[in-house]
């Protein structure tokens, strides 16, 4: 993969979406990390949502896109993070 030839509008406008996604998430697992606490938060949608993350980024594999992959694998990242600490909550 050449990344110069790569940069498409698709795929421009595929790494805003993902970054803002993933922007999307910091001030939940910044709220998580400060208070400690995940009382208020369903453990289904963050279970269900890592799943879909980790599917993503395997289709982000498949068919070699890095902007989804780098973006939905840092999502898991602070996704795991809320949902492991929901975990450890209960």
């Amino acid at each position: 993969m050449n990344l110069i030839h790569d940069i498409t509008f698709a795929n421009c406008v595929g790494t805003v979406a993902g970054i803002l996604s993933t922007l999307a998430f910091f001030p939940q697992a910044i709220k998580v990390w400060r208070t400690k606490s995940t009382q208020d938060l369903s453990l289904a949608m963050y279970a269900l949502y890592n799943s879909a993350l980790v599917v993503w980024v395997i289709y982000g594999f498949m068919i070699d896109a890095w902007p989804l992959i780098l973006t939905e694998a840092f999502t898991l990242v602070l996704s795991l993070y809320i949902l492991i600490m929901k975990l450890l909550e209960k």
